[in-house]
Formats: structure tokens, sequence, C-alpha cells
């Protein structure tokens, strides 16, 4: 009977939004311009700028999930208590203070998730006198996943646990 769980709590860096519109465009006019429009009219250098920008977007495409997120602390759940250690400091939160705890679920890490790190998984914990911390977490596998959910089941504040599944995730939790 496991109860005790730990793991990060990371930042990942969000794309900027008009850099990627912008760069969506320019790789679907590139791909227009190699493989679509008339070979015989190509001109040599919108032909290498082209494929410049289509090696940029694989790069992208499949780069991304291999960048590390940023840890910037450690959460870990113990049979007594919740301890959040973030910024130089600590914060420990009974487990009787907890008011509720609500995970935004997109996944484990893995070749079919966004990065092989682990996923965007949001948590939020709301304790009785309103507090609120909202951070991400890590979970890097399934056996990690299914640890994270055994404790909170064993340590009996699993009545206070809710989740919602991201629309974009493939993986039930």
């Amino acid at each position: 009977m496991k109860t005790e769980f730990k793991t990060e709590i990371v930042e990942t860096k969000q794309p900027i939004k008009v850099y990627s519109i912008i760069f969506g465009i320019l790789y679907l006019s590139a791909n227009f311009y190699i493989f679509l429009f008339d070979k015989e009219n190509h001109n040599i250098y919108l032909k290498y700028l082209s494929i410049i920008i289509l090696l940029f977007g694989a790069y992208f495409i499949f780069g991304e999930s291999l960048k590390k997120p940023k840890v910037v602390g450690v959460y870990e759940i113990h049979e007594k208590h919740i301890s959040i250690y973030s910024n130089g400091t600590e914060n420990k939160i009974e487990l009787n203070e907890i008011k509720s705890i609500f995970l935004k679920y997109m996944g484990y890490g893995s070749w079919l998730g966004h990065s092989i790190y682990g996923n965007k998984n949001f948590l939020k914990i709301i304790n009785k006198n309103g507090n609120e911390y909202n951070f991400e977490i890590l979970l890097r596998d399934k056996k990690m996943k299914n640890d994270f959910k055994s404790v909170l089941k064993n340590i009996g504040i699993n009545e206070k646990f809710d989740f919602t599944k991201m629309n974009n995730s493939s993986i039930e939790f």
C-alpha cells in the first residue's frame, strides 16, 4: 500500500500565437510551392527558401517534444500532509485542511504525447481557508500516473479529488 508520491513542479514555455500562425502560413505555402506548384517554373531561390521552411517545420514538429520543461519545484504527498517546494519556499497543507484537489489531465510522457518528459497536467489545491495552489506537475509514465492515483485513494482524499481530461488527451486517467 503506497502512501507517498513525489514529482516535479514544472513550467513549460507557451508558443507565441502570432509567430505560430505566421509560421503555419509559411509552412503551408512552402508545401504548396514544393509539392503542388508547377515544377518547371520553380524559382531556385524560392525553392531553397521553401526547403529551409520545411526543415524548420520538421524541427518544431518533432524537436519540441525533446525539450525538457523547466523544473521550478517539487510536489510531495505524504500520509498526513502535502508539501509544495517552490521558489525557495515550502508550503505544507495538512490533508484534513484540504477542501478539494482538481487535476486537468493531459497524459503522461510518451512518444505519442506532447513530450517524452511528461505532459501538461495542471493541479489546483484549495484548502479550507480559501488558499489556492495552482501549478503544473510532471507525470513521466504510466507507473507514475498509477502511483499518483493509488496514493490519492490510500490516504483518504480520493473523495475530494476531481479531474478533467483535456480535449487532446488520448490517455484515460
